[in-house]
């Protein structure tokens, strides 16, 4: 699928559990992302990232439930330890906005179970994504994810900036702007896609040639945003 089809039509593909192939702004990392919506993990799906992807195996949640969950960015985390640890602070790069820093937060696994294999993660990511349903009402939503999930670990958590795409558009608050689209629970698995030969980001038209021969979306991040100004969300 072309990145002009109509996005009501990406919409309901990726509420059904399509992938989407992501591509940010060209200014950005210029960089396509495979994100899929938490609830469609499984560990042929996980299989398919990894394989076709490449990259770090990540899973975002909004800022809302990264606040509830008391989450930290990994730059907070680096620098609020700098009292322990006095060189670490000079590590985060502070050439940006706070705004445009990275959304990486801590690793984890769940607990007992692990994250190594396909089937680790995806059971481990059906498990956030579960708890992440009815985060809004759920008032012990906190001491089940610590009581749950450990880290340090092998999946990478993203915490989306507050307001999305109206404060941030990387792939990590598109994604989750399309799981509100798509009235989905607001967890998103994300890994860029690499490429074998040349060991660096897979190039966007590579990336087009395999969304069309796997029957994948492949989405440009301008055409989502003008989807969200059209539609004054």
């Amino acid at each position: 699928m072309k990145d002009t089809d109509d996005m009501e039509s990406i919409i309901a593909q990726f509420r059904t559990g399509n992938f989407i192939l992501l591509h940010d702004d060209e200014s950005r990392e210029n960089e396509v992302d495979i994100i899929l919506a938490g609830n469609f993990a499984t560990p042929s799906n996980i299989q398919i990232m990894r394989e076709l992807g490449g990259g770090l195996l990540c899973v975002a949640i909004p800022n809302e439930i990264g606040l509830i969950l008391d989450l930290p960015y990994m730059w907070q985390l680096l620098d609020s330890a700098n009292d322990s640890y006095s060189s670490l602070s000079n590590i985060i790069n502070t050439d940006v906005s706070v705004n445009n820093r990275s959304t990486h937060s801590i690793t984890f696994n769940q607990r007992k179970l692990g994250s190594v294999t396909d089937l680790g993660k995806s059971n481990t990511i059906i498990s956030l994504t579960k708890l992440c349903n009815n985060w809004s009402t759920n008032n012990n939503l906190k001491n089940i994810f610590y009581s749950t999930f450990e880290s340090p670990g092998h999946l990478q958590l993203l915490i989306g900036t507050k307001g999305l795409i109206k404060s941030r558009q990387g792939h990590t608050e598109l994604s989750l702007f399309l799981t509100n689209l798509a009235e989905l629970t607001p967890v998103v698995i994300m890994c860029e896609m690499l490429d074998g030969r040349t060991f660096d980001s897979l190039n966007v038209e590579d990336c087009k040639k395999i969304a069309e021969q796997n029957k994948f979306i492949f989405l440009e991040s301008e055409t989502l945003i003008k989807y969200y100004h059209n539609q004054k969300i």
